[in-house]
């Protein structure tokens, strides 16, 4: 069984199962399949994993902004001059605007839903207020913390790991937050006496924000680094290894075999 691989069409999947069967010596992969009923049709496709959906989302609209950012912004950047955009070319300003504000929002809520997702079921927090301990079970923990809370203070503890703020991306990580929040609570017009480099426009168009962006991705990929294997993750790499389960024969899993099935499929 050594050297197989299961092949994979969409990294956006949640990762498959692999059973280790011993009495037919071969490995047996499951993919997770969703059902769902529009009117009259069932439509059944895998099971997405949301934290990938958010992340390839994040990195599609980086890669519209960046064109865009090249061909109007950065020919401008080493020059003296004032410019009038055109409004053919303002337009294309706002289409800017547009991406990588999608990007910002996306890469964040990806780190936010796996800060959820890694949060192991009915597990439960006790605070300590003034008004004594508080206890915050699962669902709470989801809705009402937030996601700096949950990455330092709730994951260390629920997977007895170090504080994923001593790695290297958490710093931009929390820059990336900050504008973040800025797009989120955003004004159109804010009073004058707001310095330039603090309004958000001024933030988006210098081209360090593209490393903002890029932070969540390399905060995730410290996380994998730093967890042993955990089927919540998404897929981030062409080749990753996935843990066996293994069973002493397939009946043991007391299901039945249906649709394609291919003994000589490829490990991932």
């Amino acid at each position: 069984m050594e050297g197989k691989t299961h092949q994979i069409s969409d990294k956006r999947k949640v990762k498959l199962v692999i059973y280790e069967v011993e009495d037919v010596n071969e490995d047996i992969s499951l993919q997770e399949i969703v059902k769902t009923k529009i009117g009259k049709a069932v439509i059944k496709y895998d099971t997405p994993n949301s934290t990938a959906i958010y992340l390839n989302a994040s990195e599609r609209e980086l890669k519209a902004a960046k064109a865009l950012h090249k061909a109007l912004i950065e020919p401008k950047l080493k020059t003296q001059e004032s410019y009038d955009l055109s409004n053919e070319d303002a337009s294309k300003l706002y289409d800017y605007f547009e991406h990588i504000k999608m990007s910002i929002i996306m890469a964040y809520t990806a780190v936010e839903c796996l800060s959820n997702a890694l949060i192991p079921y009915n597990y439960s927090y006790t605070e300590q207020g003034k008004d004594g301990n508080r206890m915050w079970d699962f669902k709470e923990i989801q809705r009402w913390k937030s996601t700096t809370q949950k990455l330092r203070q709730i994951l260390p503890r629920a997977l007895n790991m170090n504080d994923p703020g001593k790695f290297k991306s958490y710093s931009t990580f929390c820059k990336l937050e900050n504008l973040r929040n800025e797009i989120i609570h955003t004004r159109s017009i804010l009073p004058k006496e707001v310095k330039e480099e603090d309004r958000l426009e001024y933030q988006l168009l210098q081209p360090r924000v593209f490393n903002l962006v890029a932070s969540a991705k390399s905060l995730i990929k410290e996380f994998h680094a730093a967890l042993p294997y955990m089927p919540e993750m998404p897929m981030l790499y062409e080749t990753e290894s996935i843990d066996k389960i293994k069973i002493k024969s397939w009946s043991d899993l007391a299901v039945t075999r249906t649709g394609e099935w291919n003994n000589d499929s490829k490990e991932q």
